[in-house]
């Protein structure tokens, strides 16, 4: 969506927005698990029925729970499971980690304790990964740390090894595009209205070049629920979660060792982790099949949301026949 259109309709939607009512996002149980000293908001989403089992689903950088829709959700609660997510340490209502610096930061391995800590809390022998970006790096370190736990690991718009040289990094456009971003973010401040700007100027950012625009009514949705009835965001969170990406290094050679049924997703128009990444790690996964779609971005699109939790459930399938 071009700029001035994009920010046209953001104001249209905006001042809409505030004779509007927030709708509920938070509709399951909810609970704090603790990974050592670091609280951990979680909701588990359970079916009416005996589960036939549990999905964890973890969120990219810098965003929270709120991530994944409901939509995307009660897919999987319709058909038996319960469905489970959490706030990553240092944003949402998890936990902020005081006195962090780079020398002390946390890694990828240490969020992934943070979502077997979500699992002890809520007693779950076994659970399907899904991550996305940053969850599916985390995703992939789960299998890997707990191989007894994990039943598959769908691994979404991901990398094996984000700062891997030998493959596309961001060009210069992109790069252009985030200190537009940064600065954006910067100026809003504790401005409502600018902050929602740049969250919709943020998602704008993903998408690839199918035939699907962003959801402005429900991102605003989304920013109004996340900073009137949660904590909001905290601008530190997206350093903090940088750093543990690049602090965790490659992780190409272990994912050879996961046994789990693996489901690598990527969209062929991804603007931040291009599809090479995804055929790498591909490679290296023993039980890995592929799914790669044309147009879609760094995102999970409505246009494509039906398509992946169908390839999803096949995975599931899988799993239990082995």
């Amino acid at each position: 969506m071009e700029k001035e259109t994009l920010s046209h309709l953001s104001d249209h939607f905006i001042q809409k927005a505030r004779f509007s009512p927030i709708k509920e996002l938070i509709v399951g149980e909810t609970g704090f698990a603790f990974n050592g000293k670091v609280r951990l908001y979680y909701e588990i989403q359970r079916p009416k029925t005996t589960p036939k089992g549990s999905v964890l689903l973890i969120s990219r950088n810098a965003n929270t729970l709120l991530f994944w829709s409901q939509e995307f959700i009660e897919v999987f609660v319709k058909k038996g499971y319960n469905v489970i997510r959490f706030d990553h340490r240092g944003i949402g209502l998890s936990d902020r980690i005081e006195g962090w610096n780079k020398k002390n930061a946390y890694k990828l391995e240490d969020m992934a304790r943070d979502g077997m800590a979500v699992l002890d809390c809520l007693k779950v022998k076994n659970v399907h990964i899904i991550g996305a970006s940053m969850g599916g790096m985390i995703a992939q370190r789960f299998a890997y740390l707990f191989p007894n736990v994990s039943l598959s690991l769908c691994s979404i718009m991901s990398s094996g090894y984000y700062y891997d040289p030998t493959l596309v990094a961001l060009n210069s456009n992109m790069k252009r595009n985030f200190r537009e971003l940064f600065l954006a973010f910067y100026r809003a401040k504790q401005n409502f209205d600018q902050q929602v700007r740049a969250h919709i100027m943020e998602r704008n950012l993903w998408v690839g070049n199918g035939e699907y625009e962003i959801d402005i009514p429900e991102i605003i949705n989304e920013v109004s629920y996340e900073i009137k009835f949660r904590k909001g965001y905290n601008k530190m969170s997206f350093t903090q979660h940088v750093t543990a990406v690049k602090k965790s290094g490659s992780f190409l050679e272990k994912l050879k060792e996961i046994k789990a049924p693996s489901l690598v997703i990527h969209g062929d128009s991804d603007p931040l982790i291009d599809i090479s990444h995804a055929k790498k790690y591909l490679s290296c996964l023993k039980e890995g099949k592929s799914y790669y779609l044309s147009g879609m971005g760094h995102d999970i699109p409505k246009k494509y949301t039906p398509q992946i939790l169908l390839q999803i459930l096949k995975l599931f399938s899988v799993s239990a026949n082995q």
